[in-house]
């Protein structure tokens, strides 16, 4: 099993792959509470796709990849909740754009755990009886995200932001999306994405690594799996415009497609909803890192630290619009991968039009050389409280496990991740700044009472 190792953290992860999948384990001796998740790198994104050894794309109904996550809980014996509750364990699920994950914590009997969790991720069972009852159940869910101020204001910024990249649709899908799931098309994509060489595994606990590897192996062994030693795939457009795949060395992985992005984005939006005080969001459709993995990290690290140069709560833009009375908060946010990246400032504002104005403005302030000198010295000081907190990171086992999958499958790990934090230059997050143009930017608000013509 090969480690990774921080000799200055006195932090290793050990990285094993069994049966095609990756296996991460994170040895924390002294803790009392274990620790496990299941990633299947496969998420609302992955809409179009090419099943593994096929050469025909396939196209299947927005939000079935989070329907599916609803639909493995359920099995021919039971209900997996109640089973990881009987063990003395507490699990959970969630979809995003690129991820579908599984998890549990727990303080005994966890090797009975981890087989369950692996049942559930590698055993579907689906029937049309069962398929109908949570359509019902999850178009309620969807009415309900209709109905939440801060679920529309995100979604609708993304349409505003995408016109063709899966982004821009709300991970559940939506009503008539729903409707057009059937049993046979989950265990299309269940077959397709629930692979061992498209997942990874990450454990964290007191405990020896082998017993890990071990139960790994048992439970890969009785459940009967197409293996591989293949890595999965990232997404790409085809820059001829039309769907292009990324064409995995291993037939194990499904070959995604993307469509080709405009650079424009769409208007400003208006969103009527009963809210005491309107939201305002400002968001600007970035450049996308490409896949190459240190630069994508590093342009996630410098556009983050601009973020709170320019809006966080001891930036002196934040002070002005406090002291002005157009807010009592303000957060901001990066998101980037190898195929979109975006960023966005969202608050609560009585005048919300003016906050996106001052927002757009002190952007473009900022471009001004003569700000450098005031930026850099923000830069060196965000820099070093980043560096604190990523020390503390290790203290959070969930986050240190999403973390460290998501950048191996950039080709980077947590700890070279802290050294793209140390080595991270200035001169990049200027690059940031000139990235969050004016032309590619939206503001979207959801406030109460009839819509303004």
């Amino acid at each position: 099993m090969d480690a990774l190792v921080n000799e200055t953290l006195r932090e290793q992860i050990y990285c094993e792959s069994v049966g095609g999948l990756q296996v991460f384990v994170l040895p924390k001796k002294g803790f009392r509470r274990k620790y496990a998740e299941m990633f299947v790198h496969y998420g609302s994104n992955d809409n179009a796709f090419i099943p593994p050894g096929e050469t025909q794309p396939v196209e299947v109904p927005a939000g079935i990849a989070h329907f599916m996550e609803h639909k493995m809980f359920e099995k021919p014996w039971g209900e997996a909740f109640s089973a990881f509750a009987k063990l003395g364990a507490s699990a959970n699920a969630y979809t995003s754009n690129n991820y579908t994950s599984y998890l549990f914590w727990t303080l005994e009997n966890f090797q009975d755990c981890l087989k369950l969790l692996m049942d559930i991720a590698f055993t579907p069972y689906f029937t049309p009886e069962s398929v109908a009852k949570e359509q019902g159940i999850i178009g309620q869910e969807i009415r309900m995200y209709d109905d939440d101020p801060g679920s529309r204001l995100m979604r609708e910024t993304m349409e505003a932001l995408y016109s063709k990249h899966p982004v821009r649709l709300d991970v559940a899908g939506t009503q008539d999306s729903i409707s057009q799931i059937d049993a046979e098309l989950l265990y299309l994509c269940h077959s397709s994405f629930y692979r061992p060489a498209n997942m990874s595994l990450f454990v964290a606990g007191d405990f020896a690594r082998e017993s890990v590897v071990g139960a790994v192996e048992d439970a890969l062994a009785s459940l009967n799996l197409p293996c591989s030693s293949g890595s999965a795939p990232r997404a790409a457009a085809d820059p001829s415009g039309g769907q292009g795949a990324v064409v995995s060395a291993d037939d194990q992985v499904p070959k995604r497609l993307r469509p080709q992005e405009p650079p424009q984005v769409g208007g400003n939006r208006e969103i009527i909803l009963p809210v005491p005080i309107p939201l305002v969001q400002v968001a600007w459709k970035l450049e996308p890192p490409g896949e190459d993995g240190r630069q994508l990290v590093a342009l996630e690290m410098a556009t983050s630290i601009l973020l709170n140069i320019l809006f966080g709560k001891s930036s002196r833009f934040f002070t002005e619009i406090y002291e002005d009375g157009l807010v009592d908060d303000l957060s901001s946010a990066h998101e980037g991968w190898p195929d979109y990246a975006f960023a966005t400032v969202v608050a609560q504002s009585s005048s919300p039009e003016e906050l996106a104005q001052r927002i757009w403005a002190e952007v473009e302030g900022a471009k001004n050389g003569a700000r450098r000198r005031e930026l850099e010295e923000d830069f060196l000081r965000s820099k070093k409280a980043s560096a604190g907190r990523y020390v503390t990171l290790f203290d959070s086992l969930d986050t240190v496990g999403e973390m460290q999958v998501h950048l191996h499958h950039v080709g980077q790990d947590i700890f070279s991740y802290g050294k793209i934090l140390e080595s991270l230059p200035f001169d990049l997050v200027l690059e940031s700044l000139q990235g969050l143009r004016r032309d590619r930017s939206v503001q979207v608000v959801v406030r109460d009472g009839p819509k303004r013509k």
